[in-house]
């Protein structure tokens, strides 16, 4: 609270947690949005997937889909741990999409059910799985994405599933060839430009009560230098920065205090 209170804001504006309040939409994350609301909502495919780096926002645009998802009437299951068995990953979906039966029930039964719960409104796509840090998933699971796929009329998939993860996900696709023949779309989400990262930063100073920048422009530019414009790690640094200017009875983030964070940050955790 002490930052918030030095600052004049009603909230912090740079944890790293799943806020959509925070939502920032860059040129990136604004495509990648629109491709996937393409590919559940009006073609169908089945399988969409959104690569990046580390901190690149995957997990904010699964939230946000999440959310858009549900208000659109959509039954949507988020797994966050996707290091699952495929049963446990059959479990996990028919216990979102119907709730949770207190009888153990075998994996085939399981699958069963899915396919009769979607059969019943064939006409409209439903039935959404998101699943967060897919790069996790054990080959056997990623064969039974495969099976769910094959539910299908002729108007499309039943079931739509979208894979977030990091770039290494490509390398256990390519031991996947059904699987990855059946994505509709892929799309990288990249870092944010020079120029986005200084809007985000504005962005979130503005969500969390802030009446004015608190960082200069060559604050900026120093921050972006190190972040390479990846909003995990500009949410590090300036959240860092502003205890730094805190400790030392300043109202203004500059470069020299983005420069002793970033060089704090470099001497016990190395370069990004």
């Amino acid at each position: 609270m002490l930052i918030e209170e030095y600052f004049n804001l009603k909230k912090h504006p740079f944890l790293n947690t799943v806020d959509l309040e925070f939502l920032f939409w860059s040129e990136k994350f604004r495509e990648g949005y629109a491709r996937l609301l393409y590919s559940i909502l009006e073609s169908r495919t089945g399988l969409s997937l959104i690569l990046g780096e580390i901190g690149c926002g995957k997990t904010m645009l699964c939230h946000a889909l999440k959310k858009d998802m549900e208000n659109k009437g959509k039954k949507t299951s988020l797994i966050e741990n996707p290091f699952l068995t495929p049963y446990q990953l059959l479990f996990e979906i028919t216990k979102t999409f119907f709730g949770e039966k207190k009888r153990r029930r075998s994996k085939v039964r399981l699958y069963q059910e899915i396919e009769e719960e979607l059969l019943k409104n064939p006409d409209e796509a439903k039935h959404v799985i998101l699943i967060d840090e897919a790069q996790l998933l054990p080959q056997r699971t990623m064969q039974e994405l495969r099976l769910l796929l094959n539910m299908e009329t002729s108007e499309g998939k039943l079931l739509q599933i979208v894979l977030f993860g990091q770039t290494d996900l490509k390398k256990k696709l390519e031991k996947q060839k059904a699987l990855k023949q059946r994505i509709g779309i892929a799309y990288n989400l990249s870092p944010l430009k020079e120029s986005e990262t200084d809007e985000y930063i504005k962005h979130r100073l503005k969500v969390a009560g802030a009446d004015k920048n608190l960082f200069t422009s060559n604050a900026i530019k120093k921050l972006y230098k190190f972040t390479k414009g990846i909003p995990r790690l500009i949410n590090i640094i300036c959240a860092n920065s502003l205890f730094a200017a805190f400790s030392m009875n300043k109202k203004k983030i500059d470069e020299k205090i983005v420069d002793i964070v970033v060089k704090d940050y470099k001497e016990n955790l190395g370069e990004w």
